[in-house]
C-alpha cells in the first residue's frame, strides 16, 4: 500500500458568486480588473444568461478572463483535497480539488484549464 501525500497549497483567491464559492490559486491570476462585456461570468453554473453585479471583479490569467462577485486573498497553507471521480470532468476538467477555509468547503478551479472551455454546469 502506497502512502499518498496530500498537496498543501499556499496563496488562494477565495471568490463568491452569488451564494456559491470557488477558489483559484493566486499564482494563476495575473491581474484583477473591472469586467468587460463578453467576459465569462461564473454565476449560475457558468450560464451564459447569468449577469454579474455592477461591483463584480474580473480574474485574468493571460488571455483567460473569469468574472466573480467578490475576491478575498487567503495566504494560509491549506491541504488540497482530491476531486471525487464523479466530478473529474466538471467544468471541463477545470476543477482541481477542494480546500477548507473559514469552516467552508471551497472548490478550487484552474483558470488555465478553464480557458480550454468548461462545460456549462447547471
Amino acid at each position: 500500500m502506497t502512502d499518498v501525500q496530500a498537496e498543501v497549497i499556499e496563496g488562494l483567491v477565495l471568490c463568491r458568486v452569488g451564494e456559491d464559492r470557488l477558489a483559484v490559486r493566486a499564482r494563476e491570476i495575473s491581474s484583477f480588473d473591472v469586467p468587460h462585456a463578453g467576459a465569462r461570468y461564473a454565476g449560475e453554473g457558468f450560464s451564459p444568461q447569468a449577469r454579474a453585479p455592477a461591483e463584480a471583479r474580473l480574474l485574468r490569467h493571460h488571455d483567460t478572463a473569469l468574472v466573480v462577485d467578490t475576491v478575498e486573498v487567503h495566504s494560509e497553507r491549506l491541504t488540497l483535497l482530491s476531486v471525487p471521480a464523479v466530478l473529474v470532468r466538471a467544468w471541463g476538467g477545470a476543477l482541481c480539488g477542494f480546500v477548507e477555509a473559514g469552516g467552508l468547503l471551497w472548490p478550487v478551479i484552474s483558470l488555465e484549464r478553464f480557458a480550454q472551455g468548461p462545460e456549462v454546469v447547471s
